[in-house]
């Protein structure tokens, strides 16, 4: 997906690549114990130093969420889409975002704009582009 930019400058890609997501359970663990937890309404992120030099992240939604796995997968949607709205902005780190039950009333720009005010309280997100972030 391309974003055009407003002054005619070249497009920028907004890709989420496999080396964007944390797979392993051990990395999750990690992010865990390192990590700061900042909370908002409808969403949890824990921010931790990234020891590989790249912007990682992770989502979790079990079944404490919701015991529909519709209603779980939505949630990891619109989670995946704000880091990909976000990503070309963030600072080196990892982020693990995990879903409140608030959220399932959100929509997706309701869900970026909450994630990147939660980025920019960490201090990987410049102020600037939490309070208008892209696609919103």
């Amino acid at each position: 997906m391309t974003t055009l930019p407003p002054s005619g400058e070249t497009p920028v890609r907004l890709r989420l690549r496999k080396q964007d997501k944390i797979h392993l359970k051990s990395q999750f663990d990690q992010i865990r114990k390192d990590g700061k937890k900042y909370l908002s309404p409808g969403v949890v992120a824990v921010v931790a130093p990234s020891p590989v030099g790249r912007l990682e992240c992770g989502v979790i939604c079990s079944k404490k969420y919701s015991l529909l796995s519709v209603t779980r997968n939505r949630a990891r949607r619109l989670l995946w889409e704000s880091f990909r709205m976000l990503k070309p902005e963030l600072a080196v780190c990892r982020i693990l975002l995990i879903p409140r039950k608030r959220m399932m009333k959100y929509d997706r720009v309701q869900t970026t704009r909450e994630v990147a005010s939660l980025l920019a309280q960490s201090g990987v997100l410049p102020e600037s582009v939490a309070a208008c972030p892209r696609g919103c």
